[in-house]
């Protein structure tokens, strides 16, 4: 019984400014004005244990630089140089069946969450 009271107090796993959160872009946390600045998109409630104005935030073609198997552009996304701007391509984490069907790649070990969470990498 003690065991189950401490598990129902335990918080949400927290993420600490930079990690990738899970939306369905491929996100990092970061400073709302920060993602506004690279002209990138805030999603909140994807970044638990960190305050309000930290925020995921994405940005269409953004990716790993290992992901990217065309021209890479640093600076245009948030997250520094783990998150670079692939031409002509964008990514997203998600369940794999749903990379399925939709002409993307499925790629191992680029976003968090184990084998329910795996990278998606198509056209644009």
């Amino acid at each position: 019984m003690l065991a189950l009271t401490l598990l129902a107090l335990t918080p949400a796993l927290a993420l600490n400014w930079g990690d990738r959160c899970e939306t369905w872009g491929y996100g990092v946390c970061e400073w709302d004005a920060t993602c506004g600045a690279v002209s990138g998109v805030s999603a909140p409630g994807y970044c638990p244990g960190l305050p309000d104005e930290v925020k995921c935030c994405y940005k269409m073609g953004c990716m790993p630089p290992g992901a990217c198997p065309t021209t890479i552009r640093y600076g245009e996304c948030p997250g520094g140089a783990d998150n670079v701007m692939c031409e002509g391509y964008w990514a997203w984490c998600g369940h794999p069946d749903l990379c399925r069907g939709t002409e993307a790649v499925v790629l191992d070990g680029f976003c968090p969450g184990g084998e329910d969470n795996k990278l998606c990498r198509a056209r644009i």
